[in-house]
């Protein structure tokens, strides 16, 4: 259930700005919390930890929700915490939350506050027993490591049949509740912590594009879609915004332009090598489907003229090639929302992008640009 990291020159634009803006208000009062214990609230996507300590049993925080919604560390007191229930993962968003009770934990404490609150605690019983099944899934892969280093190859085979079996009970369950809660905040940390290491980048992406409303415009979802697509918009199902920029002879051309066609918009820069890593399987989709109108128009975030005019030579790359040569500051990338690139995305005759994160490196030998052409043109 690991899944590998994928790499992306990332550029210097903003992530979380896109989204409304508000402030949390989280207050506690536990019995269980000690006099002038530090408590901690962390948010591992932005990076951003504050810092209180305990008064007769309570703490508070007050901070702005930058971008949406995200997924917290919520602890009280220094090393692991887990045990005593004094630290837990818990989605939060702009507006008001309190723990109270008689439980000396977060864990079981009671849980009151805005329509974000309700949806974290019922999304938590809801999928309380694939929980299980996925801890009993993950428990089995120690067993199944002991198995194969004595060799014992029935063992093995058994044991990986009944962790196939949970997890995909697991992921049955994960899979409906997002189905029922499109719209739902905490639908995006399920998509993101239960289901992206047992499901594709398509699958993935599927569901970014369905999500409405607080599971689309989190900073989990914003995550996700930089990370698979390079971009913090899903462009998918919307009209390509039109742009024009000159080619390597100084010619103003425009998306406009190749309207009637299939075009792949691509963004690189002679710079960044995981765009070089992906210029093989583009060489050889363009030259597949080149004459079943079908093109690639890259833009390029370079910034000196000889070295992107010199790696389109070198890398014979016989398409359309544009630049402004503003770097990360190129129009066509920020009219997109371009976060890292490579970034790429499938924009149908009529204009309408229908497909978008066509890597290569997502799934080496998946061909999954390939694959999505075929369909179309063949």
């Amino acid at each position: 259930m690991k899944k590998t990291i994928l790499t992306i020159c990332s550029l210097a634009m903003g992530t979380l700005s896109l989204f409304a803006q508000g402030k949390l208000e989280l207050t506690a009062n536990l019995p269980g919390l000690t006099e002038n214990t530090v408590v901690y609230l962390w948010n591992p996507i932005d990076k951003i930890s504050d810092s209180t300590y305990v008064k007769n049993h309570s703490f508070s925080f007050s901070r702005e929700m930058n971008g949406g919604g995200s997924i917290f560390i919520l602890q009280a007191g220094i090393g692991d915490q887990q045990a005593s229930g004094f630290a837990i993962p818990i989605y939060l968003e702009a507006g008001k939350i309190n723990f109270s009770g008689t439980a000396k934990g977060f864990d079981f404490a009671n849980m009151h506050g805005d329509a974000f609150v309700k949806e974290w605690v019922d999304m938590n019983r809801i999928l309380a027993p694939a929980m299980e099944d996925y801890k009993a899934a993950e428990a089995l892969e120690t067993s199944i490591i002991q198995a194969n280093q004595i060799g014992d190859e029935d063992a093995v085979k058994s044991l990986t049949a009944q962790k196939t079996v949970l997890v995909q009970k697991a992921s049955a369950s994960f899979r409906r509740y997002l189905d029922e809660h499109l719209s739902s905040g905490p639908s995006a940390y399920v998509l993101n912590a239960l289901l992206a290491p047992i499901m594709s980048n398509d699958e993935q992406l599927n569901y970014l594009n369905k999500f409405t409303g607080n599971a689309k415009n989190n900073q989990i979802s914003a995550m996700m879609l930089s990370g698979l697509t390079g971009m913090k918009t899903q462009w998918t199902g919307q009209q390509a915004p039109n742009f024009t920029q000159p080619d390597v002879n100084g010619k103003m051309v425009s998306l406009a332009d190749f309207k009637g066609k299939y075009v792949l918009v691509d963004f690189w820069a002679s710079w960044c090598t995981p765009c070089l890593s992906e210029l093989d399987e583009l060489k050889s989709v363009y030259a597949k489907y080149k004459d079943k109108n079908f093109t690639i128009l890259s833009v390029s975030l370079d910034k000196d003229k000889e070295k992107w005019l010199g790696s389109i030579a070198h890398e014979q790359l016989p398409w359309t090639q544009l630049s402004d040569l503003k770097a990360d500051k190129n129009e066509a990338a920020q009219i997109y929302k371009v976060l890292g690139i490579p970034a790429n995305f499938l924009v149908d005759p009529s204009g309408k992008v229908i497909g978008s994160g066509y890597r290569e490196s997502y799934s080496p030998g998946a061909k999954l640009l390939d694959k999505a052409l075929s369909k179309l043109l063949n």
